[in-house]
C-alpha cells in the first residue's frame, strides 16, 4: 500500500494472504494496483493498528482489514473480472473528478459511478439472499412439516413477485428469447388465465397482444402458403391447409364464411357421402347462409394458352376452362339437388338464392400482354371468381401490414420494479460488505 498525501490518493496492491499456496502473490489474473481518491489529512501511520483505522474509511465494497491481503469483497468481483477482460489492464484508477475510460494500461472509472455501481450490486446481493432464505424456509416446511402431514400443512409455493417474469426473459431483450418446454406451456396458461385482467387493466395492451399472436400465426401461414406455391402442391396439400385456417376461405370471398365440408358432394347426398359431384370446398355465408363453391388447382396451372389468338390477345387455357366448367356443374348440382341436400344434412343451415363459386388456380402471368388477356378473361366470366395463389399471397401480406402497424406499449405498472430501482441511494445501503470471505483468501481454490 502507497499513500499520496500530495494527489490526495492510496493505492493498494491485492495479494493472497492465509493458507494459500500462493501466498503474497496477486489476488487477481491481471489487475495488480488499485488507486482510490481518499482524504489524506492525518500524518503517515506509523503502527499496525494506524494503518488499520485508515483503511477503515476504505469505500464500500472494498476490504477494510489488511489481514486479508485488500482488495474487493466477493460480490464486486464481477467489477474486477469485467476490468482484466481488457487486454493490458493491470491498473483501477476510481477519482471522483475522472471520466470513465481505458488510457494506456489502466481503466479510470468515476467515483460517482463506482458508488451508484456498488449500490445497485449490494441491493441485489441483499435481494437474492432474501429470496434464498424464503426459498430455503419453503424447502424445510415441505421437506418436513407437509411431508409429515399434508392435509394440515399444504405444500407452499413461491408466491409470485412483480416483474419476475421481466428479469427472467432477459429484460429489454425479451423479444429475443425462446421458450421451451414447461416454461413454454407455463407462460402460455398464465396468460390464458390472466386475459380478462389485462383486457380490464388496459384494452390496448389486449388488443396489441391478439394482434402480436395473430401476426405469428400470419407470418407462420405466410411461409406454409409461399411453400406451396413453390412446390406446385396438389390440390390434397391445399385443402389441408385450407381446412386448418378456414379463415383464408373468408379472404377469396371478402366476407364471413363458414366451412362446412372439405371434400363435399354436391349430388343431394349427404355431404359426406357419395353424391354425384365432389367440390373442393362447400361454404356459406355466416349470416345469410348462402352456399359458396371453391374449387382448387395447382401453382403451376395454366391460365392462358400459349398461342396468341389475334393481335397479341390470349385465350383462357384448357385447364382453366375445365375448373370453371367444373365448378359450376358443381353449382348446377347442388341448386337442383337442395332439397335432398338439406334433408340429409339436418344439422346445418344452406341456402342456395345465388350460389358464389371460386377458382384457385395458377399465378399472374408474366408480360403485359398475358396480363391484359388474363384479366379481360377472368372479369369476363358472370358466375365465378378466378384468384391466383400469388394473389392469394399477396392479401396475406397485406393482412400482415396491417395488424403490424405501430406497436403500442404498456407503461410500466406501479407495483413492478424497475431495473432502475436497485441504483437508487438508500441509508440502508451502507453495506457490510467490508467482511472478508473465503474467495478473497485464495480465488483459485
Amino acid at each position: 500500500m502507497t499513500l499520496n498525501f500530495v494527489d490526495q490518493e492510496i493505492a493498494i496492491f491485492p495479494q493472497l494472504i492465509g493458507f494459500s499456496e500462493r501466498l503474497y502473490r496477486p489476488k487477481y489474473r491481471r489487475l495488480r494496483e488499485i488507486v482510490i481518491d481518499y482524504d489524506l489529512t492525518d500524518d503517515p501511520p506509523t503502527s499496525h493498528y494506524e494503518v488499520v483505522d485508515l483503511l477503515s474509511n476504505m469505500p464500500n465494497g472494498f476490504l477494510r482489514d489488511p489481514s486479508f491481503g485488500l482488495g474487493v469483497v466477493k460480490e464486486m468481483r464481477p467489477l474486477i473480472e469485467a476490468i482484466e477482460s481488457v487486454e493490458g489492464v493491470t491498473r483501477l484508477v476510481i477519482g471522483e473528478f475522472e471520466s470513465t475510460r481505458v488510457e494506456r494500461g489502466s481503466f479510470y472509472l468515476n467515483a460517482g459511478e463506482y458508488r451508484l455501481l456498488q449500490q445497485g450490486i449490494s441491493r441485489t446481493t441483499r435481494m437474492y439472499q432474501e429470496e434464498s432464505l424464503a426459498d430455503r424456509r419453503l424447502m424445510a416446511f415441505n421437506a418436513s412439516l407437509h411431508r409429515a402431514d399434508p392435509t394440515k400443512y399444504p405444500l407452499r409455493e413461491r408466491p409470485y413477485k412483480a416483474g419476475t417474469v421481466f428479469k427472467l426473459l432477459g429484460g429489454s431483450k425479451i423479444s429475443a428469447v425462446t421458450l421451451r418446454g414447461q416454461d413454454r406451456v407455463g407462460l402460455l396458461q398464465a396468460l390464458a388465465s390472466n386475459a380478462s385482467a389485462i383486457a380490464d387493466r388496459d384494452p390496448a395492451e389486449f388488443v396489441q397482444l391478439q394482434k402480436d399472436i395473430e401476426i405469428v400465426s400470419l407470418d407462420k401461414l405466410i411461409d406454409a402458403v409461399r411453400r406451396r406455391i413453390n412446390r406446385n402442391s396438389a390440390e390434397s396439400a391445399w385443402q389441408s391447409l385450407l381446412e386448418i385456417n378456414p379463415f383464408l376461405l373468408s379472404m377469396l370471398f371478402g366476407q364471413p364464411v363458414v366451412l362446412l365440408q372439405a371434400g363435399a358432394s354436391v349430388g343431394g347426398q349427404r355431404l359426406t357421402g357419395h353424391g354425384t359431384k365432389i367440390a373442393d370446398f362447400l361454404t356459406s355465408n355466416a349470416l345469410t347462409h348462402n352456399a359458396a363453391l371453391v374449387e382448387i388447382k395447382r401453382p403451376k396451372t395454366p391460365l392462358l394458352n400459349k398461342t396468341e389468338y389475334r393481335g397479341g390477345v390470349l385465350g383462357p387455357s384448357r385447364e382453366l376452362m375445365g375448373a370453371v366448367a367444373q365448378v359450376l356443374d358443381q353449382r348446377y348440382k347442388l341448386m337442383t339437388g337442395i332439397m335432398g341436400t338439406k334433408w340429409n344434412n339436418r344439422q346445418i343451415e344452406l341456402e342456395v338464392p345465388a350460389v358464389e363459386c371460386v377458382v384457385v388456380a395458377g399465378v399472374i402471368p408474366k408480360g403485359e400482354a398475358e396480363i391484359a388477356s388474363f384479366e379481360l378473361i377472368r372479369h369476363s366470366f358472370k358466375d365465378v371468381q378466378i384468384v391466383t395463389f400469388d394473389e392469394l399471397l399477396e392479401r396475406l401480406q397485406l393482412l400482415r401490414t396491417l395488424l403490424a402497424g405501430d406497436r403500442y406499449v404498456s407503461p410500466v405498472e406501479d407495483d413492478a420494479r424497475a431495473w432502475d430501482d436497485i441504483y437508487e441511494a438508500s441509508d440502508h445501503d451502507r453495506d457490510d460488505l467490508g467482511r472478508p470471505d473465503d474467495e478473497d483468501l485464495d480465488p483459485t481454490d
